[in-house]
């Protein structure tokens, strides 16, 4: 007999770790997963801080050459001390208040008068403006620093933050600047007059020609839509590279991804009249706590030194920078991606957005393929994970939705803030991402049965890039959020993919793309949560997803049936007790108001009606408005949003009512000119609203004042009715003369509106309670309405 030694069975190729360092896994697996956890929340936390660290308020007694909160904050006292509208005494004062302070500075102020007109959406818009300009010479100018704040507020606000910060921070900046060297550049302080109503006073000031050269001018425009928190740079012009290096010295919060944002929304400021215009230059803002904006409690009681000591030193270290510079050179410069981590700039010339989307593509591509080729991934299983990935995002969408309808529900009067940011919204919006994160990880661990978490990463890092590669196309500016991590993940998967089967290295490996992610991605989603508030919060949660996508991998097992679904249970309960905390935290009281909506309305038969959109709650307010929905629109043009609205009996009273008188009609070709004289009896109106019903006649042109202001459909209108309007703020005495070119023979129908700030005295059901205030929308003015055929 022949023996032969027979060989053992080759072993089966080596494929994909599948078992991950779960929490049953050996302690020696999980501690680097647990370090990497570590590493993810640090690089998430440092930024983060960074978001709420405000500067300490300088004492008055700081030097000369320094910024002064405690300066500046006297001018805000002034400024605010009550609410100042175009045409109101508090308005006349702030304007001779600027001028003193200026010629006490040294400077030579000018008042710049005229009337000022927005014709660029929606009903055109006329206002007499007055806006103060002085400037500190250069000695060797190659242009200007033109600093711009508006010194007008809304009728119901004394805006102490908006914009009472910013003309503080532009008086305490010219004291600093006259207190040291004169500068390379001239230095123009300008107050902006009648921005509430449409940027008006800087329309007028670039319609006057008055900005000079856009190629010699670099604008920085001071606003607020927040009462404390950090300024914000959110908007540049189209030089990006240039002006961002000014801001080295002192650095605010600043990323190329808010100019993305902010041009895709209907919002608008000075600087956007000063951008179209052809200047260039930078947009700054504070915006955390915008539950008082444009509203009563943007007072001194809510607003932060600290925030003010920030825009000001952030104002004063940019104007000398850009005072020194050679300011036509800036606009060679094109645009560039920046940002902030931790305090520290970050910025890279904008044209290198594709070529590093390029090169994140290339990365994902090698580092997949040699993990394939290492037997580490299966393809097919990558395409698995990729394929569901939308499923946490779709829940993060879903998470913020039901969580605000709910809120809603439950605490209506929550709904009144008009940014859906309330007082203390902290706690909720923690609950609610801490939700969605336990969303996330109930997904991770689903898609991980039977699949590596080299496997996961790599779908993750899939995603990344793609995300990477739309936003260079598309968002150039927003590229850099999934850039680094994409390329992070590609690395992690390459690094993962060389190391041993056993190595307990190699899962933590598959989410290093978390700790950029994490960096970049927490405090910009903190930013827009501050932005949107609750209303909106699912936009940050779905942002946040990304990163905690990127972290789960080494952190889920195999968890099986009631195990997975007992874990994911208690995280929900626990995220929901969080959110329900925040709820029933952000209480109602004196210094944190319930804000609502309430007019008083005279219509044209006579009629007194209290009026409320039904946004926010309180039973005094309440009881005012116990009837509705009604739809009024018809009767009063401007109450088109919402379509119905609550109503209530108002006690009689005499208010300034609309008068109209046709001084000429004269025919044209094809149709009429008709010269009408608008104006009020029984008081003054702050505003008259003219509307023309189009449906038989059109608006071909009108006139005001010697400027010609378009026709057709400048409004959207929910009855289709009027469709055409014209408003003029603080009207003159003896009216405002308008012509109108109509086409057709037909009658035209139109409204009138006079709106007059606050309501009749005794039409109140008594005194107004200290815990409810006037929302930013449709609260706290008269409107009376007559109906006019010409």
């Amino acid at each position: 007999m022949n023996l032969r030694t027979i060989p053992p069975a080759p072993a089966p190729p080596a494929g994909p770790d599948v078992r991950g360092p779960g929490p049953d896994g050996p302690r020696a697996r999980r501690l680097p997963a647990a370090t990497l956890l570590l590493a993810v929340v640090l690089a998430a936390l440092l930024p983060v801080l960074d978001l709420a660290r405000t500067p300490a308020p300088a004492p008055a007694d700081a030097p000369a050459t320094a910024f002064s909160a405690a300066r500046a904050q006297e001018h805000v006292e002034r400024v605010a001390a009550a609410p100042r509208p175009v045409g109101s005494a508090a308005h006349d004062r702030v304007r001779d208040d600027l001028l003193r302070e200026l010629r006490k500075l040294g400077l030579e102020p000018v008042v710049h008068r005229g009337v000022g007109f927005d014709t660029t959406s929606g009903a055109a818009m006329a206002a007499p403006v007055e806006n103060v300009e002085a400037t500190l010479p250069g000695e060797a100018p190659t242009g200007r620093v033109l600093l711009v704040a508006h010194y007008d507020s809304v009728e119901t606000g004394p805006g102490a933050t908006d914009d009472g910060h910013g003309v503080a921070s532009l008086l305490e900046t010219a004291r600093a600047l006259r207190a040291g060297p004169a500068p390379r550049n001239d230095v123009t302080f300008l107050f902006t007059d009648g921005e509430e109503l449409g940027m008006i006073g800087a329309h007028a000031y670039t319609d006057a020609g008055l900005l000079g050269d856009p190629d010699r001018t670099v604008v920085l425009n001071l606003e607020g839509r927040g009462s404390e928190g950090r300024v914000v740079m959110f908007e540049t012009g189209a030089h990006s590279a240039g002006l961002v290096p000014a801001l080295a010295d002192r650095v605010p919060v600043t990323t190329s991804l808010a100019y993305e944002v902010y041009r895709l929304l209907p919002n608008n400021t000075d600087f956007s009249v000063f951008r179209e215009a052809g200047a260039t230059g930078m947009n700054f803002a504070t915006i955390d706590g915008s539950a008082n904006y444009d509203n009563p409690t943007d007072d001194l009681a809510h607003a932060s030194e600290a925030s003010l000591q920030d825009m000001g030193d952030t104002a004063l270290a940019a104007t000398r920078t850009l005072g020194a510079a050679d300011i036509p050179a800036i606009r060679k410069d094109g645009a560039a991606t920046y940002f902030t981590v931790g305090g520290t700039l970050v910025r890279y010339p904008a044209a290198l957005v594709l070529p590093l989307a390029g090169a994140a593509l290339a990365a994902c591509a090698a580092a997949t393929l040699f993990a394939a080729r290492r037997r580490r991934v299966r393809p097919r299983a990558i395409l698995t994970c990729a394929a569901t990935v939308p499923v946490p995002l779709l829940a993060a969408a879903a998470v913020g939705w039901t969580g605000w309808y709910l809120i809603g529900l439950l605490r209506p009067d929550l709904t009144g803030f008009g940014f859906g940011d309330t007082y203390r919204s902290e706690l909720t919006g923690g609950g609610l991402a801490s939700l969605t994160a336990a969303a996330v990880w109930t997904w991770a661990a689903v898609v991980r049965r039977g699949r590596g978490a080299l496997e996961l990463g790599a779908a993750v890092t899939g995603w990344l890039t793609l995300l990477t590669l739309l936003t260079a196309v598309f968002l150039p500016g927003a590229s850099y959020l999934f850039l680094w991590p994409a390329l992070a993940g590609a690395a992690g998967l390459a690094l993962g993919a060389r190391l041993a089967e056993d190595s307990p290295w190699r899962a933590p490996c598959s989410a290093l793309a978390a700790v950029p992610a994490a960096a970049l991605l927490a405090p910009v989603a903190l930013l827009l949560f501050r932005t949107v508030g609750l209303a909106l919060v699912l936009v940050p949660l779905v942002l946040l997803v990304l990163p905690v996508l990127a972290a789960v991998a080494p952190f889920t097992g195999r968890t099986h049936g009631r195990r997975l679904a007992l874990r994911a249970g208690l995280a929900a309960l626990v995220a929901v007790t969080v959110t329900a905390a925040g709820v029933a935290r952000d209480g109602v009281d004196a210094h944190h108001p319930a804000q609502v909506s309430l007019l008083y309305t005279v219509d044209d038969g006579g009629r007194a009606r209290w009026v409320s959109n039904g946004r926010g709650a309180h039973d005094w307010a309440d009881a005012h408005v116990p009837d509705g929905p009604r739809a009024l629109e018809d009767e009063f043009p401007e109450l088109r949003d919402p379509v119905e609205w609550r109503t209530g009996t108002a006690p009689r009273a005499t208010v300034a009512t609309p008068t109209l008188k046709v001084l000429s009609t004269r025919p044209t070709s094809g149709g009429r000119e008709v010269t009408m004289l608008l104006g009020a009896e029984n008081g003054t109106a702050a505003q008259l609203m003219l509307y023309a019903d189009t449906r038989a006649a059109k608006v071909g042109r009108a006139t005001v004042g010697g400027r010609t202001l378009p026709g057709g459909d400048n409004r959207i209108s929910a009855d289709g009715r009027w469709t055409w309007g014209f408003l003029h703020a603080a009207p003159p005495a003896d009216g405002v003369r308008i012509t109108l070119r109509i086409s057709g023979e037909d009658p035209l129908e139109l409204r009138l509106l006079a709106r007059s700030p606050g309501f009749p005295a005794g039409t109140l059901a008594g005194d107004k309670p200290d815990d409810v205030t006037w929302a930013a929308r449709s609260s706290g003015y008269t409107l009376a309405a007559k109906a006019f055929t010409i």
